[in-house]
C-alpha cells in the first residue's frame, strides 16, 4: 500500500536521522570515489612556512579531485609548542577550555591513532572556515556526546596545517576503550568520498614521525581507527596509506 504525504515525510526524516547517527568518524557512508590517492613519498622535513592552499570544488572535467591554484601565505596565527609538533594554538578556533572534571590525564604516550572526519567532503582550506569546522566538531563532542572537549589532539587541514585540539596532557576521546596513552590525529575530510590532498599526507607523515620519535612510539603502534575498532574510519582512501606510513616510520 502506498504512503500518504505525512507518512512519506516521517520516513524521510527517520532516514535522515539514521544517516546522522552513522555518519562521522565512527562510521561513514559509502562514497563513489575510486581514484587512487598520491602514494607516500619520503618527507624528511616539515614544509617551510605556513601555506594556505585555496582549493576549488571539482570541475565537470575532473569531478573527483579539486584544482590547486597558486599557493598564498596564510594569515599569521599563534602557534603552540607541544612535544615535537608546532601546531596552530587552539585559542585561534575556540575560547572554551576542556572541562577538567570530564577528562583524564594522559600519563605517557605509547600509541597514535589516525582518523578522518567523515562528514561532508572538505574542499575548503582557508583558515577561517577551517577554524569554524574544528569548533563545530568540538561543540558536537561536548554538547551531543557530553565529552570534556574535542576528542582529538591534533587536526590536519586540507592545506596541511596542523591545529592543536585537546591538550596532549589529557587523554583523548577518539577510540572507544582505547584512549589511554593514545594520541588522536584527525585528518579533515571524508576519505570514503575524496582523497587526502598531497600536503595533508605530507603533514600527516611529518607530524606522526615527530610524535613517534618524541614519545618512543613504535611504528606498529601507529594505527588507524579501523585497525582497532570495527568502523570505516579513516575512509578507504586514507586507510590504503597506512602500511606505507608505518614503513616510512620504520
Amino acid at each position: 500500500m502506498g504512503l500518504n504525504r505525512r507518512q512519506a515525510m516521517i520516513a524521510g526524516l527517520s532516514a535522515g536521522i539514521s544517516s546522522l547517527v552513522l555518519n562521522g568518524c565512527s562510521s561513514t557512508p559509502r562514497g563513489s570515489y575510486t581514484r587512487r590517492p598520491t602514494p607516500w613519498q619520503g618527507y624528511p622535513a616539515e614544509p617551510t612556512g605556513n601555506r594556505n592552499y585555496q582549493t576549488v570544488r571539482p570541475t565537470a572535467n575532473n569531478p573527483s579531485q579539486p584544482n590547486y591554484p597558486t599557493q598564498q601565505p596564510a594569515p599569521t596565527a599563534p602557534r603552540t609548542s607541544t612535544p615535537n609538533v608546532a601546531a596552530i594554538d587552539r585559542s585561534t578556533w575556540t575560547r572554551q577550555s576542556p572541562v577538567v572534571s570530564k577528562v583524564n590525564p594522559m600519563k605517557g604516550v605509547s600509541k597514535i591513532t589516525i582518523h578522518h572526519e567523515g562528514w561532508d567532503p572538505v574542499w575548503f582550506s582557508d583558515s577561517r572556515t577551517t577554524a569554524a569546522r574544528i569548533e563545530k566538531i568540538r561543540r558536537y563532542h561536548v554538547e551531543d556526546k557530553r565529552w570534556g572537549d574535542i576528542g582529538y589532539h591534533y587536526i590536519i587541514d586540507r592545506a596541511g596545517r596542523v591545529w592543536e585540539g585537546r591538550p596532549l596532557k589529557y587523554q583523548g576521546a577518539h577510540v572507544s576503550k582505547n584512549n589511554e596513552h593514545n594520541i588522536g590525529i584527525l585528518v579533515l575530510g571524508n576519505f570514503e568520498k575524496q582523497a587526502p590532498s598531497t600536503v595533508q599526507l605530507r603533514s600527516l607523515y611529518v607530524t606522526t614521525a615527530n610524535l613517534s620519535r618524541g614519545h618512543g612510539v613504535k611504528p606498529a603502534m601507529v594505527r588507524s581507527h579501523k585497525e582497532i575498532n570495527p568502523t570505516t574510519c579513516p575512509g578507504r582512501n586514507l586507510q590504503r596509506q597506512m602500511n606505507a606510513l608505518r614503513q616510512q616510520l620504520g
